[in-house]
Protein backbone atom coordinates (compact mmCIF):
# COMPACT_ATOMS: atom_id res chain seq x y z
CA UNK A 1 0.00 0.00 0.00
CA UNK A 2 2.56 2.51 0.71
CA UNK A 3 4.81 1.59 -2.87
CA UNK A 4 0.97 2.53 -4.37
CA UNK A 5 0.86 5.49 -2.38
CA UNK A 6 4.35 6.50 -3.15
CA UNK A 7 3.99 6.16 -6.73
CA UNK A 8 0.49 8.36 -6.91
CA UNK A 9 2.12 11.15 -5.23
CA UNK A 10 5.15 10.96 -7.30
CA UNK A 11 3.04 10.94 -10.97
CA UNK A 12 0.99 14.19 -9.07
CA UNK A 13 4.45 15.83 -8.58
CA UNK A 14 5.69 15.36 -11.94
CA UNK A 15 2.63 16.38 -13.60
CA UNK A 16 2.79 19.40 -11.35
CA UNK A 17 6.65 19.75 -12.47
CA UNK A 18 5.60 19.65 -16.30
CA UNK A 19 2.61 21.74 -15.72
CA UNK A 20 4.84 24.83 -14.16
CA UNK A 21 7.94 23.99 -15.98
CA UNK A 22 5.41 24.42 -19.36
CA UNK A 23 3.85 27.64 -17.74
CA UNK A 24 6.27 29.55 -16.56
CA UNK A 25 9.31 28.06 -18.39
CA UNK A 26 8.78 26.85 -22.00
CA UNK A 27 5.67 29.86 -22.78
CA UNK A 28 7.92 32.36 -21.44
CA UNK A 29 11.38 31.14 -23.80
CA UNK A 30 8.66 30.70 -27.05
CA UNK A 31 7.39 34.51 -26.06
CA UNK A 32 10.52 36.32 -25.90
CA UNK A 33 12.16 34.44 -29.01
CA UNK A 34 8.64 35.54 -30.83
CA UNK A 35 9.60 39.24 -29.35
CA UNK A 36 13.10 38.86 -30.79
CA UNK A 37 11.90 37.56 -34.16
CA UNK A 38 9.00 40.75 -34.62
CA UNK A 39 12.29 42.82 -33.65
CA UNK A 40 14.00 41.83 -35.89
CA UNK A 41 11.86 41.81 -38.66
CA UNK A 42 11.02 45.31 -37.65
CA UNK A 43 15.19 46.31 -38.26
CA UNK A 44 15.48 44.70 -40.64
CA UNK A 45 12.13 46.50 -42.58
CA UNK A 46 12.46 50.02 -41.12
CA UNK A 47 16.24 50.20 -39.44
CA UNK A 48 16.00 53.12 -37.08
CA UNK A 49 19.93 53.14 -37.10
CA UNK A 50 20.64 52.93 -40.88
CA UNK A 51 17.88 55.41 -41.19
CA UNK A 52 19.64 58.09 -38.85
CA UNK A 53 22.95 56.80 -40.16
CA UNK A 54 22.11 57.88 -43.86
CA UNK A 55 19.22 60.36 -42.75
CA UNK A 56 20.78 63.50 -44.59
CA UNK A 57 21.95 61.17 -48.07
CA UNK A 58 20.05 61.06 -51.30
CA UNK A 59 17.72 58.26 -51.79
CA UNK A 60 19.45 55.32 -53.95
CA UNK A 61 23.06 57.72 -54.18
CA UNK A 62 21.37 59.64 -57.23
CA UNK A 63 23.14 62.98 -56.31
CA UNK A 64 19.85 65.67 -57.28
CA UNK A 65 18.29 68.15 -55.23
CA UNK A 66 15.07 66.02 -55.59
CA UNK A 67 16.53 63.54 -54.05
CA UNK A 68 17.43 65.55 -50.84
CA UNK A 69 13.76 67.22 -50.42
CA UNK A 70 12.36 63.25 -50.90
CA UNK A 71 15.35 61.65 -48.37
CA UNK A 72 14.61 63.68 -45.66
CA UNK A 73 11.02 63.13 -44.98
CA UNK A 74 11.11 59.60 -46.23
CA UNK A 75 13.59 58.59 -43.76
CA UNK A 76 11.42 61.16 -40.67
CA UNK A 77 8.64 58.87 -41.51
CA UNK A 78 10.26 55.76 -41.29
CA UNK A 79 12.20 56.37 -38.26
CA UNK A 80 8.81 56.87 -36.87
CA UNK A 81 7.28 53.94 -38.04
CA UNK A 82 9.69 51.79 -36.95
CA UNK A 83 9.94 53.57 -33.45
CA UNK A 84 5.59 52.84 -33.39
CA UNK A 85 6.06 49.40 -34.46
CA UNK A 86 8.56 48.69 -31.60
CA UNK A 87 6.59 50.54 -28.97
CA UNK A 88 3.85 47.90 -30.22
CA UNK A 89 6.13 44.94 -29.88
CA UNK A 90 7.25 45.82 -26.20
CA UNK A 91 3.70 46.88 -25.13
CA UNK A 92 2.58 43.53 -25.99
CA UNK A 93 4.80 41.58 -24.93
CA UNK A 94 4.31 43.10 -21.48
CA UNK A 95 0.80 42.83 -21.63
CA UNK A 96 1.41 38.95 -22.42
CA UNK A 97 4.11 38.43 -19.39
CA UNK A 98 1.67 40.27 -16.67
CA UNK A 99 -1.43 37.94 -17.74
CA UNK A 100 0.46 35.13 -18.29
CA UNK A 101 2.17 34.88 -15.13
CA UNK A 102 -0.85 36.44 -13.06
CA UNK A 103 -3.65 33.91 -15.10
CA UNK A 104 -2.72 30.84 -12.34
CA UNK A 105 -2.63 33.39 -9.27
CA UNK A 106 -6.21 35.19 -10.20
CA UNK A 107 -7.64 31.74 -11.26
CA UNK A 108 -6.80 30.16 -7.96
CA UNK A 109 -7.68 32.79 -5.73
CA UNK A 110 -11.64 33.04 -7.77
CA UNK A 111 -11.71 29.06 -6.95
CA UNK A 112 -10.37 29.65 -3.22
CA UNK A 113 -12.95 32.38 -3.24
CA UNK A 114 -15.76 30.70 -4.39
CA UNK A 115 -16.72 32.25 -7.48
CA UNK A 116 -15.55 29.39 -9.92
CA UNK A 117 -17.15 26.39 -9.22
Amino acid sequence: MQILIKNLINEILQDFYIFFKFWFYDFLRYIFNEYTKNFLIIEKKFSIRLNIKYFFAPLYGIKGIETYFYAIPLRIILIFISVFLHLINTFTLVLILLFWISAPFIISYLIYNGKIF
